[in-house]
């Protein structure tokens, strides 16, 4: 699944599993939450505190990805409600997480989920031949 999601276009990041258990390795049970249509992984959200600090266990950063055939069908949306739920459960004030400039898509929707930027980071990577900002997002809970 993480193969098919992420390409220089959405990450500066170089993701690669070969397996699931490489997938796995990487990814506890306790801060990733995976989408399952008809028992196969279509999306997942990974979370944790900003840093491993006292002062930010009320900031949780996150990561989300869906696959191209379920971007659009409310995966990720149920993804964000859900995870918004558990950071509300534990007392977090805020979410938040990076996305490129490069991918509007993105911004788009989680501007449509409540997040605002809170700054641009320019030329923050070099992607495909060129220099790309990276927006800082947030979401604010209640």
């Amino acid at each position: 699944m993480e193969n098919e999601i992420w390409n220089h276009n959405n990450t500066p990041v170089d993701i690669y599993y070969p397996d699931a258990q490489s997938y796995l390795k990487d990814h506890s049970a306790k801060d990733t939450i995976v989408a399952l249509i008809n028992q196969l992984p279509v999306g997942s959200i990974d979370f944790h505190p900003a840093t491993s600090k006292t002062a930010s266990k009320y900031t949780w950063t996150f990561g989300i990805g869906v696959t191209q055939k379920y971007q659009s069908a409310g995966v990720g949306g149920q993804l964000l409600e859900h995870l918004k739920q558990l950071a509300k459960e534990a007392g977090v004030h805020k979410l938040h997480l990076r996305v490129l400039a490069t991918n509007p898509r993105a911004i788009q929707f989680y501007k449509k989920h409540g997040f605002e930027i809170e700054g641009i980071l320019k030329d923050e990577f070099f992607l495909a031949g060129m220099f790309v900002a990276d927006y800082q997002m947030a979401y604010f809970l209640k």
